[in-house]
């Protein structure tokens, strides 16, 4: 009876119950018919360990005291038995009668109770199944263990077990009770062989072909010896979302017929291993094309200016993923709903009717309905626990009372994405809509997730001055405003949005440098950026060079930045003033002796449409620059200008390629020798702490190579070039993105180099390198880059730097920024 099935349990009660009515009923003085009405009087329950339980039962019988009843073959008593069982919390059921007084009748219900769960065990898994399995199961200790429990355990154990390959899998369950009554179920599990996709094989493709079909199937992949790193297994729904997979596949080819006829999957015979035969019947039809399209209801916009945003013309094959990305959204913004939700036209919609036509063509018909003009109503925020509510707003292209646009609802969110305050995958998901019919208005509700922004570095390095000691911290969403508030300080005040970087490096007496910078990023309540760096540097005499002078620099800038509207509002004007200090008190031979002062200008134009400033994924950077040092009586003089770009392009989800380029020039504006600037190529930002031969150079990292081995050189020491040009290239996979980090590994290839001059540039003369790297962003230590390169051309080693300059592989590290900075 224990293992007996429900259903089959239920009818042995009912069967019980009819024959304890007419057993009761023979005992009685009957009607002509046989029949015997009675009242129930009486109702007990036995059988049952709580008294919580006996009203369970008696509501579950639906007997109720006072009740007539007819005897024999009152359908209430079988009603009541099927009711109890429904419960299933009994393995055996019974009613029957105590007495009978006049027509007065007391009944007693009589019931088994199911065991309860001691345990269960497996046997055949292993550790890790095991605990995944009892996250799965629905047993649990001191509950009643019913006989559909043990099956659906079985069920679960067979479905996971089909996961992880084994189709074939066999779960036996034995079952045992203690001395207390409790029951103690093993799982005896045979698991069987791993069962492999063998072969996938397709009929009916005559236009298609077979390869091109499984490229189409991602889970479904049949048994490859160079696929080492994934598995051929089988998943039932996982396979259907693969057939329908190909046949949009199909339609997106114009096979606007196409269709699965048939999909069969069976065992293999005559193999060593168990295989499985993957048989798919394709139907193509012919291929068609667009023969006409009508639109009907527009009156915003003209057919023709419809046709041309759709993007088919008359003749042009099918394609069911274009018509529908041009329709209802792509990723330029350039489709049917995007020209009326720039509009307002907020509940815009277009239903696409397809004609077939002979036996090729196809004809397009859309009903446009058009509706009304929404403004944005309300603009919510939540989720800001510490950026401030006016630095969000500030950034919103979505303003209360004006028209709706869905173009500034997804600039709204690339702005705050470049703040880089909060979840990129939470903004990524969009604000929240409501829509009000009646006012004609749409409430927005952005819920940002704060992420740690601020960076400390601590870190020590091996130079060629020795150990360097740094200190680096950054406050990325600093409040300036609120420095002398008290309760501002939690730990410190934020939430304005400004910058404040303090760093200090320092190996003792003999080397110090200390640095600060500021920046706030809306002055005057418009976007316009203003700032200023300060550094100063001092290195004193050190025995290990056999020195007794001391090298002074003092460097500082001011800027002005501008947001500009022309031409798009992606682009940035910027301003700056700087004056730089050296005094080279018989130091080093690398740099001038005596003073050297410059004063320079810088102008600067960038155009950014990132979608992620450290992540990005689409869009692209240009950014230009010219610095020009004033010819002021011995001050240096030169002009400088650098033009890098970077364009990255969504190949997958969060799989970006991405590609960028450098390039520089440093002139005479007098005709004299330029004194310091220069171009140092390779190297990692690592690199550059302590290393005193490189101040007044601009430092082009580059991964695979060491710092400064690439361009001229002045007695076997690097000395950089005046002429720069750099082109990398990336395969990025953005692996991870949380609050808590964010990581994109990545494959690179780069190539670089520096010239002194135009009689020796030569711009097919590069230096090549590619490789594996990964970006991570983490709460405190901000951006870490970690690189493995390989230089595939040979360069002229520096002494000092203990490299031979052949080809090999080089580990590089960043902490603070990273290599295309």
């Amino acid at each position: 009876m224990p293992g007996m099935p429900l259903i089959k349990r239920i009818m042995v009660g009912w069967c019980s119950g009819l024959l304890l009515a007419l057993g009761v009923a023979q005992a009685q003085t009957f009607t002509p018919n046989g029949v015997s009405r009675v009242v129930l009087q009486g109702l007990e329950i036995e059988g049952v360990s709580r008294e919580s339980t006996e009203d369970i039962v008696r509501q579950a019988s639906g007997l109720r005291i006072g009740q007539e009843l007819t005897l024999p073959g009152d359908p209430a008593l079988a009603e009541a038995i099927r009711g109890i069982y429904r419960l299933g919390l009994f393995s055996q059921v019974q009613i029957v009668e105590q007495r009978r007084e006049g027509n007065a009748v007391y009944l007693t219900i009589r019931v088994k109770e199911e065991p309860r769960l001691a345990s269960y065990t497996f046997s055949g898994l292993k550790k890790g199944d095991r605990k995944e399995l009892r996250k799965r199961l629905p047993l649990f200790r001191g509950a009643r263990v019913r006989p559909t429990d043990i099956e659906r355990s079985e069920q679960i154990i067979r479905d996971y077990l089909k996961e992880k390959g084994y189709l074939l899998a066999k779960v036996t369950t034995h079952r045992e009770e203690n001395e207390a009554g409790e029951v103690v179920l093993h799982f005896a599990v045979d698991r069987g062989e791993k069962v492999k996709i063998g072969k996938i094989i397709f009929e009916g493709n005559k236009q298609i072909s077979d390869g091109k079909l499984r490229g189409k199937m991602k889970h479904t992949k049949q048994k490859s010896w160079w696929r080492f790193w994934r598995k051929a297994r089988f998943d039932p729904d996982k396979f259907q979302e693969d057939l329908q997979a190909i046949i949009d596949y199909y339609n997106e080819k114009g096979f606007y017929d196409a269709r699965i006829v048939d999909d069969t999957v069976y065992l293999a015979d005559n193999t060593e291993s168990p295989e499985l035969i993957v048989k798919i019947t394709v139907h193509e039809g012919p291929r068609y094309y667009i023969r006409h399209i009508e639109w009907e209801g527009n009156t915003v916009f003209s057919d023709e200016t419809l046709t041309e945003a759709l993007g088919f013309k008359k003749g042009d094959p099918f394609n069911r993923k274009k018509l529908e990305e041009n329709l209802y959204g792509n990723r330029h913004s350039t489709d049917v709903s995007s020209l009326y939700m720039n509009r307002g036209y907020m509940l815009f919609r277009a239903e696409p009717t397809i004609r077939v036509v002979g036996r090729d063509s196809l004809d397009l018909h859309f009903d446009v309905y058009e509706g009304d003009v929404f403004e944005f109503g309300t603009i919510n925020i939540v989720g800001n626990t510490k950026t401030k509510e006016h630095v969000i707003r500030r950034e919103l292209y979505t303003i209360p009372g004006q028209t709706f646009s869905r173009d500034a609802i997804q600039e709204s969110i690339r702005r705050l994405a470049q703040l880089n305050y909060f979840n990129q995958e939470a903004l990524a998901a969009g604000p929240e809509v409501q829509i009000n019919p009646e006012k004609k208005t749409v409430d927005l509700t952005y819920k940002v997730e704060e992420v740690g922004s601020d960076q400390l570095e601590l870190s020590g390095t091996w130079g060629q001055l020795g150990l360097i000691l740094m200190l680096r911290f950054t406050l990325n969403n600093f409040s300036a405003q609120n420095l002398f508030n008290g309760k501002a300080w939690r730990p410190l005040p934020a939430g304005d949005g400004q910058q404040l970087s303090l760093s200090v490096q320092t190996n003792g007496t003999f080397y110090q440098s200390y640095g600060i910078s500021f920046t706030e990023p809306w002055f005057r309540g418009r976007p316009n950026p203003v700032g200023f760096a300060l550094d100063y540097t001092r290195f004193s005499d050190y025995p290990f060079f056999n020195n007794v002078g001391d090298l002074t620099t003092f460097t500082s800038r001011v800027f002005y930045e501008r947001r500009l509207k022309w031409p798009d509002d992606y682009f940035t004007g910027s301003l700056g003033l700087g004056f730089q200090y050296f005094e080279n008190n018989n130091f080093t031979a690398t740099l001038p002796r005596g003073v050297s002062k410059e004063i320079t200008l810088r102008a600067g134009l960038t155009r950014n449409s990132l979608d992620n400033p450290l992540f990005p994924t689409v869009g692209s950077l240009v950014r230009l620059s010219v610095d020009v040092a004033l010819p002021f009586g011995d001050f240096v003089q030169y002009h400088k200008w650098r033009l890098k770009t970077s364009w990255n392009v969504p190949l997958f989800k969060k799989v970006s390629l991405g590609f960028g380029t450098e390039f520089g020039f440093i002139g005479s504006i007098t005709g004299d020798p330029v004194v310091f600037q220069r171009f140092i190529v390779g190297g990692s930002p690592f690199d550059t702490q302590g290393a005193f031969g490189y101040y007044g150079k601009d430092i082009v990292y580059m991964r695979g190579y060491p710092l400064g081995v690439l361009g001229p050189r002045l007695n076997n020491e690097p000395i950089g070039g005046r002429i720069l040009n750099k082109y990398t290239s990336e395969l990025r996979w953005l692996a991870v993105q949380s609050p808590q980090l964010q990581a994109a590994p990545y494959l690179f290839m780069d190539a670089a180099n520096t010239w002194d001059r135009f009689a020796t540039y030569n711009p097919a003369q590069l230096f090549r390198s590619a490789g594996l790297g990964v970006r991570l962003f983490l709460p405190i230590l901000g951006m870490v880059e970690l690189v493995y390169g390989y230089n595939f051309d040979e360069f002229q080693p520096i002494p000092t730097q203990g490299h031979d300059g052949s080809r090999r592989w080089y580990f590089q590290f960043s902490l603070g920024q990273g290599f295309n900075n």
